[in-house]
């Protein structure tokens, strides 16, 4: 039984003309969202496991940003596991961020969980940082992990998505393009797999492929939409930042968004 928050894309930052690309026009500083997520998850009437990061927490990769991040992040008083997005320096992120209790940055890492398994992948440093290819060394290192846990339940965590969705900007832009390679070791082991968490992509969206759940974080700042034929990014003034809530019981998972009421940062 365990039950975690799911959260992504905070881009925090302290420059305070972050976001003034028309992409994010309509939405409040990355800051003001940021902050508005702790409080959120702070008036929680439940108790959760801990908090999964998927990537993003800031906006660019300067000691600057990351000193403010924990600033912010240091107020959520469950364990917190963070791994870099494109936007991240994951050597950064791991001078200033861990706490060596409550806060821990990983990359390509293996973490045992209350019985779980979390397998997580860094794409942040490779050819392309939007849309990046995973080297042969890393797939095979993964494989090599997967075949570690045992037939026991296996979560994993990545910032990008592995699976095409039918929607080109997120295929052909925004997605691991070797990402088959990464489905194809969960499939095979699809009875063990609870889910894959990602981010990246702004918005809330969960999709099923051979018996693996793939479940993506809304942006805690600016969300996007997609539909069938978007071959680029529109921003989705609709959708208010949030966060996943993730119960998992046995074979069962359930998941329920949450979202920051957006007219408290006007």
């Amino acid at each position: 039984m365990l039950t975690f928050l799911h959260i992504s894309d905070t881009h925090i930052s302290v420059d305070p003309k972050t976001g003034s690309h028309e992409l994010f026009a309509a939405a409040p500083h990355p800051n003001r969202c940021a902050e508005a997520l702790v409080d959120a998850i702070r008036q929680l009437p439940f108790q959760i496991d801990f908090i999964l990061h998927t990537g993003d927490v800031c906006a660019d990769p300067l000691p600057e940003n990351y000193r403010l991040a924990l600033e912010i992040l240091r107020r959520l008083e469950q364990p917190l596991i963070l791994l870099p997005g494109n936007h991240d320096s994951l050597d950064l992120m791991r001078e200033v961020l861990p706490d060596g209790e409550r806060r821990r940055v990983v990359g390509d890492d293996h973490i045992t969980i209350m019985g779980y398994h979390l397998l997580t992948i860094d794409g942040s440093g490779a050819d392309n940082p939007l849309a990046p290819t995973l080297a042969e060394p890393q797939i095979e290192r993964f494989a090599a992990e997967a075949s570690r846990t045992q037939g026991q339940p296996i979560l994993v965590a990545a910032h990008y998505p592995f699976i095409r969705t039918g929607v080109p900007w997120i295929d052909d832009q925004s997605r691991v393009q070797n990402g088959e390679r990464i489905h194809d070791i969960l499939a095979r082991r699809r009875g063990q797999v609870a889910g894959v968490f990602f981010g990246h992509i702004h918005q809330a969206v969960s999709s099923v492929c051979d018996g693996v759940a793939y479940i993506c974080s809304p942006s805690a700042w600016s969300n996007f939409a997609g539909y069938p034929g978007m071959r680029s990014a529109e921003a989705d003034p609709g959708t208010p930042g949030g966060f996943n809530l993730v119960m998992i019981r046995e074979n069962r998972s359930f998941i329920r968004r949450f979202f920051t009421p957006a007219n408290d940062l006007s």
